[in-house]
Parts: structure tokens; sequence; C-alpha cells
């Protein structure tokens, strides 16, 4: 019943379904067992990190000394990482997969709008990495780029008919 009315009310978006997976109290988040040195970081307001069987760890302890209750966006150029991380949850990534970051705006119309966050992996692979209010990532896709040297591409805007 839960699938039918997400797909009605939401359409069938990962991100809305990463976002419904974020409440399923039965997920467990593995531990990353190797130091995390971060040579560069972002601060992303506070955004949701969403969840991934295959990616999503328990934010490591040297990610939490620096977290200050934000999201961060970093970069461990020593161990390969990237990782996006709130205060209970990371996703990590090898660096070298990632072939970049992606906006994508769902403008509102007959529903809400929101911003998606995702990475694309050189597998092609995509996965939604965080949501938010529409326009809320754009704002920060310059700095990502500069300081984390992970390009940002925007996807088409478009309306939630």
């Amino acid at each position: 019943m839960l699938n039918i009315l997400k797909k009605l009310f939401f359409g069938s978006s990962n991100a809305i379904e990463s976002n419904l997976n974020n409440n399923d109290i039965n997920r467990s988040l593995k531990v990353h067992k190797d130091n995390i040195e971060v040579n560069k970081y972002v601060e992303l307001g506070n955004n949701s990190v969403n969840y991934s069987k295959e990616y999503s760890f328990i934010t490591p302890p040297e990610i939490l000394k620096i977290l200050n209750n934000k999201t961060l966006m970093w970069v461990d150029e020593k161990n390969n990482l990237m990782g996006i991380s709130s205060k209970k949850e990371s996703l990590l990534f090898s660096l070298s997969d990632v072939k970049n970051l992606e906006i994508t705006n769902m403008l509102p119309a007959k529903g809400y709008g929101c911003g998606y966050f995702s990475i694309r992996l050189l597998n092609s692979k995509i996965f939604d990495i965080s949501m938010s209010d529409t326009y809320n990532f754009d704002i920060y896709a310059d700095e990502i780029s500069e300081k984390l040297g992970v390009k940002v591409v925007f996807g088409p805007e478009f309306y939630n008919c």
C-alpha cells in the first residue's frame, strides 16, 4: 500500500524512495574501518543524506569532529574517498570513480518543487545523495567545483505536473 501511495503522490523518484527508506528502522549502516583524512570540504547547510545500501556508512569520527551539525561534502585524497555526511550517516564513494555531481531542480506546478543532488560514477550509475528545496544546492556548485575539484553540472529543470 505504501508503494502505491508513494508512486501516486511522488512518482518513482529515487530521491523520494531513498528518503522514505531513511525512515526504515530495519536498515543497517556499515562502519568504515579505515582512517579518514579530510583535505577539503564544503558545508551544505542542513540537508539530509540519502540512504544507499551499497554506499551508506555510520558517519566516521574524523568527520564528526569537523561536521558542526551541518551537512558536509568532503574529499580525502590520500585514501581516494569522497563523501557527503550528516551527523548520523555518510555516503562514501571512491573518488577515482566519480565522474561528476549533478544538481536538478523540479519546479512547483501541480505538485511541490525540490532540488536533487546526485553523484554520477564513471560506470554511468547515478545516485541521489540529497534532496532539498528548489535551488538550494545551486549556491554551492561553484564552491564544490573549486574546493573539491569535482565537476558540478546542472540537469534540465522540469515542472512537477
